[in-house]
């Protein structure tokens, strides 16, 4: 493992057993479910390290909690290989990894403000610290702007979806997210840069969908949906297979994990109908 700024601020140690933990949990998740290993997990997390001490520096907050909090944020994801095992929320299995990692070390002092940290990251009493405004930031700053729509078309090509009609209509979550950033990062550096991001966002997914059109492999639109207050941009087909008009219904679903959005492409004439969903981003009504 190379080791260079900011990374060489967390003793080698500490460092090299966040990334044999991350690793070894994704790993083995992903060989039970037909792939080989896989290290996206310690990427991101190295990603949301090097973002966070970019916006600790910002913020007048503690560089090295900054990075350690991104480091193991999601270190509960595939805790034992498993995803999300027994309904526990990943960020309380992450807060033990941390306490078992961290004990003994020269970073154990700063154990309380790394829990803090993470479990702000979902529960609702657990108040953002100025480390967790940071973590929680830099965790959205990795998937938004062009490195949100690279690691989109990566992520579905892992899964087996490439370049299709099928992507294009699932950009619809990437544009919904990034219309909200500015208003849900916590810290006024996040918010300043997730502005200009947001709009990249779009303006990509509009070239796409133009050039997409004008070679006929499918003709789609962007378009702003309200639903219970809250805007979705989504990307609609056009038309039906039958080349019918389609109906566009919504509907907002409380889940366990998320306030979910509801998406279903309908045709009334052949009667198909096409159904997604996905997190709604927390944020205030437009």
């Amino acid at each position: 493992m190379i080791i260079d700024e900011p990374l060489d601020k967390i003793d080698a140690g500490v460092l090299t057993a966040i990334q044999e933990m991350l690793v070894q949990d994704e790993s083995r998740y992903q060989r039970e479910h037909g792939s080989g290993n896989l290290t996206s997990l310690w990427s991101h997390s190295v990603r949301v390290a090097r973002i966070a001490h970019h916006l600790a520096l910002k913020e007048a907050q503690d560089p090295v909690a900054s990075i350690l909090a991104s480091l193991l944020h999601d270190a509960g994801k595939f805790h034992g290989g498993v995803y999300h095992q027994d309904d526990v929320a990943e960020e309380e299995r992450a807060v033990i990894a941390a306490r078992e990692i961290l004990s003994g070390t020269p970073h154990a002092p700063l154990l309380p403000h790394l829990e803090d940290a993470v479990l702000s990251l979902y529960r609702e009493d657990v108040e953002a610290t100025g480390i967790g405004a940071v973590l929680h930031d830099a965790d959205r700053l990795d998937k938004l702007g062009n490195m949100g729509i690279a690691q989109f078309f990566t992520k579905n090509a892992l899964r087996g979806t490439f370049l299709d009609n099928r992507v294009m209509v699932k950009a619809s979550i990437e544009l919904t997210y990034a219309h909200h950033a500015p208003r849900t990062l916590k810290t006024e550096t996040g918010q300043g840069l997730a502005h200009a991001r947001s709009a990249r966002v779009r303006s990509f997914f509009e070239g796409l969908l133009e050039e997409w059109k004008e070679l006929d492999l499918g003709a789609f639109s962007i378009q702003d949906f309200d639903a219970e207050g809250i805007l979705l941009v989504l990307v609609v087909p056009d038309t039906c297979s039958c080349t019918s008009k389609l109906t566009v219904d919504l509907d907002i679903r409380e889940s366990l994990k998320c306030r979910s959005a509801v998406v279903a492409f309908g045709c009334k004439n052949c009667r198909a109908v096409n159904t997604f969903s996905f997190c709604l981003p927390c944020t205030k009504p437009d």
